[in-house]
């Protein structure tokens, strides 16, 4: 028998309203509305015997079926069963077309398909331990994610995969237990949401667990890298940096997010945000070679020292980066020649700086239109040696589609912007520990000056003294001065 979903819109004898419940679904409905349109005036006894005959895996009570023949208005008439009428069935192959009692049918029947190919048990397993070894290392603890079984923490993490893609909000949207409000109401009426989920996923520390798993098989040897700051709200004292909201410098953490070169997120370390990039970019970087395998590393310009591209090529990665406006004067200032054009026809230029600057290792590829900015590339003699120089200027505008544009699609998501879970890193505030040290350190000047000078007041003082006991003249008046001085 076809079934067709479409919305509530047609009369009761062509679309019963099925909206399934708990122990009966819309297939079963279905086929108890056939039985019941062929004869309604078969008790309902009859009714389940007639049920029981077709081996249907469900379990059907006298009470319910009458709720359903209410609501269908097919309940038999009081009194021995008459002769039987006509049916109000629809013909032999027309189609009953039903309401499904779930709000995206198209997720849970994919999450049927990768369940049948066991595609979520490389996930489920590993979580699982984790939370384990976090039951164990933090026996104080407790939160819903620790208790969860096997089946809510696959039907959980299917919710978490398939919300950018269906659209899903809250974990109610996609449950299939309980008939969900939205389907029946049009609305729910609690929220439990995946932020939730999320936030206890840090908390347990499933990310190193996890990571391994969700990782490519087959890591690609280019990776972008960039930084991103999220605030956080809280009077607890924490380090605060350049996160700025109403007017206020505010506390947090700054993301330093690894991507590969088909935009997929692939590794995150946290960092306070007071911290420049600069300063965590070279350990960051080597954790994220050391988990994803990608040891050449395209990276915004707000990374552009001649030591930092020393100390990335002292650890055996590659790095390019682009030249601030600031730091050349077009082509006068480098000594190139053309290797290439772009697909728009401009020239591509690749050499050194005109005049040699010591320990610099960067190789350059100069972009100069005939209108516009001239751009400039730089890169360390790994990626010169890995990468053709013509492919630097293509790999490095996709940047913007693969990294930045997927920032914005991870915070129309919510899975960016906030700090999920508990694990607020707490301390002094350095802004204060900095200005302090700064502070002593001029007091520390000022007493070292103080003390020299009162050496030598005390030295010029003896000096006096001496010629006023030997009788001096003239030096005794040259000492007196030198003393008032």
């Amino acid at each position: 028998m076809p079934l067709a979903p479409c919305p509530a819109t047609l009369d009761v004898v062509s679309s019963p309203p099925c909206c399934g419940s708990r122990k009966v679904g819309v297939v079963e409905l279905a086929l108890l509305w056939t039985l019941l349109g062929e004869a309604p005036e078969r008790t309902s006894r009859a009714l389940l015997d007639k049920v029981a005959q077709t081996q249907a895996p469900w379990s059907l009570s006298v009470r319910q079926l009458n709720r359903w023949r209410v609501k269908w208005q097919l309940n038999r008439r009081r009194g021995r069963p008459r002769s039987r009428v006509a049916a109000t069935t629809p013909g032999r192959g027309e189609i009953i077309q039903v309401t499904p009692r779930l709000s995206f049918v198209g997720g849970h029947l994919f999450a049927h398909w990768l369940a049948q190919h066991a595609m979520f048990d490389p996930v489920v397993v590993p979580l699982q331990q984790a939370l384990t070894a976090h039951r164990q290392s933090h026996a104080g603890e407790d939160f819903a994610l620790l208790h969860h079984r096997e089946a809510t923490l696959r039907r959980r993490f299917a919710a978490l995969l398939f919300a950018p893609l269906f659209g899903l909000e809250c974990l109610t949207q996609f449950d299939t237990h309980e008939p969900p409000l939205p389907t029946l109401l049009g609305q729910g009426d609690h929220s439990s949401t995946l932020s939730q989920f999320l936030g206890q996923l840090e908390r347990g520390g499933a990310a190193e667990t996890l990571m391994a798993v969700l990782a490519p098989t087959q890591p690609s040897a280019l990776a972008y890298v960039d930084g991103h700051r999220i605030a956080y709200w809280s009077r607890l004292p924490m380090h605060k940096g350049k996160i700025t909201r109403v007017g206020r410098i505010m506390a947090g953490s700054q993301a330093v997010i690894t991507h590969n070169d088909s935009g997929h997120a692939l590794f995150v370390t946290y960092y306070p945000p007071d911290l420049s990039l600069s300063a965590v970019m070279v350990a960051s970087c080597q954790q994220g070679v050391q988990a994803t395998g990608s040891h050449l590393l395209v990276i915004d310009r707000a990374v552009h020292s001649v030591a930092m591209a020393r100390t990335v090529e002292e650890h055996g990665m590659g790095l390019w980066c682009m030249l601030d406006d600031n730091e050349h004067h077009g082509l006068d200032s480098f000594e190139a020649t053309q290797v290439g054009t772009l697909d728009d026809g401009t020239p591509l230029d690749s050499g050194r700086w005109q005049k040699p600057r010591a320990a610099d290792p960067r190789h350059l590829v100069i972009v100069a239109p005939r209108e516009g900015k001239t751009l400039v590339y730089w890169g360390t003699p790994k990626v010169k040696g890995d990468l053709a120089v013509s492919r630097w200027a293509a790999v490095y505008r996709a940047r913007n589609e693969l990294q930045e544009l997927s920032f914005k699609r991870l915070n129309d998501h919510g899975a960016l912007k906030t700090n999920y879970g508990r694990q607020t890193r707490l301390g002094p505030d350095r802004h204060q520990q900095r200005a302090r040290a700064k502070a002593e350190q001029a007091l520390s000047s000022a007493h070292q000056r103080v003390e020299k000078h009162l050496e030598v007041v005390q030295v010029q003082q003896a000096k006096v003294a001496e010629s006023e006991a030997k009788g001096h003249g003239k030096r005794l008046l040259q000492r007196q001065e030198k003393f008032a001085l």
